[in-house]
Formats: structure tokens, C-alpha cells, sequence
């Protein structure tokens, strides 16, 4: 593949299957929305990020779903700091690893500002109830589903 960013996009969906993870790239498209109606310097920060940074990355090699967590943390940076968790299958967080994400495992970017939502940077194609649980809790802001 002579393009970057078809071979990128490839790369991502076969570890994505090899995984059984979502695809992340969802999460990150409605930031980039947010980013675009509201702050035109950090939308043009994320494209360039996302060209000069991500496709070159995970097309040269690198792990596509470890790239695309850092990708959307620096999408969620954009706003402020905070900190990158990865919630296992009985629901027990860590502070993630730039290692990679565990397979099966979900990871939340938390805001230090607590009346913004956590962030989904992955999850599993079929999250636990414990995982489910922390996604309504933590994301939508709810405590029942």
C-alpha cells in the first residue's frame, strides 16, 4: 500500500478484530466535531496530530490501537488534564500504560475537571456488566442503563 493513511486504516482494523476491541475511531470523530464548532486552534492541532502523528505511526508500524489511545487523549487534553485509566472485565482501574491496552480491557480518559464527562479511548466489541456499568457511571452520567 503506497498510501499512509490506507494502510494505517487497515492496520487499525485488523487489530481491532484481533482484539474483539470498538473501534475507536467513533469517540474521536465526535471530539473532533466538538473541537470544530468550538475551538478553531484545537481542531487545527488535532488534524495535524492526526497527519503528522497517527497515520505515520501506526502505517510505519506501530501498535494501531496504542496509537489511537494516545490520539484520543491528546484530543482530550485539548481541554485540560486529566488521567488515562484502563478498567479490566471485573471492573477494577489502573493507570494505563503506553504499553498498549490489555485486550478486553476498557480505557477512560478522566478530566481533573469533574463535571466533564470521561472520555472512551477503547473498549471491548462486548464490555462486562462491570464495564457497561462504569461506561453509564463514568461517560453518560448515569447510574442505572
Amino acid at each position: 500500500m503506497d498510501d499512509p493513511r490506507t494502510a494505517a486504516d487497515a492496520r487499525l482494523e485488523e487489530a481491532i478484530a484481533a482484539a474483539a476491541a470498538a473501534d475507536p475511531r467513533p469517540a474521536c470523530r465526535e471530539r473532533l466535531k466538538a473541537l470544530r464548532q468550538g475551538d478553531a486552534t484545537a481542531f487545527a492541532r488535532a488534524l495535524e496530530y492526526f497527519d503528522g502523528t497517527l497515520v505515520g505511526r501506526v502505517s510505519g508500524g506501530a501498535d494501531p490501537l496504542a496509537e489511537w489511545v494516545a490520539y484520543g487523549r491528546f484530543l482530550a487534553e485539548l481541554d485540560g488534564r486529566g488521567r488515562t485509566l484502563v478498567v479490566d472485565g471485573s471492573g477494577r482501574a489502573r493507570p494505563y500504560e503506553d504499553a498498549g491496552p490489555p485486550p478486553g480491557s476498557l480505557v477512560l480518559f478522566l478530566p481533573d475537571e469533574t463535571q466533564r464527562p470521561a472520555l472512551p479511548l477503547l473498549a471491548p466489541a462486548a464490555p462486562t456488566a462491570a464495564q457497561k456499568a462504569t461506561i453509564d457511571l463514568l461517560v453518560r452520567g448515569r447510574r442505572e442503563p
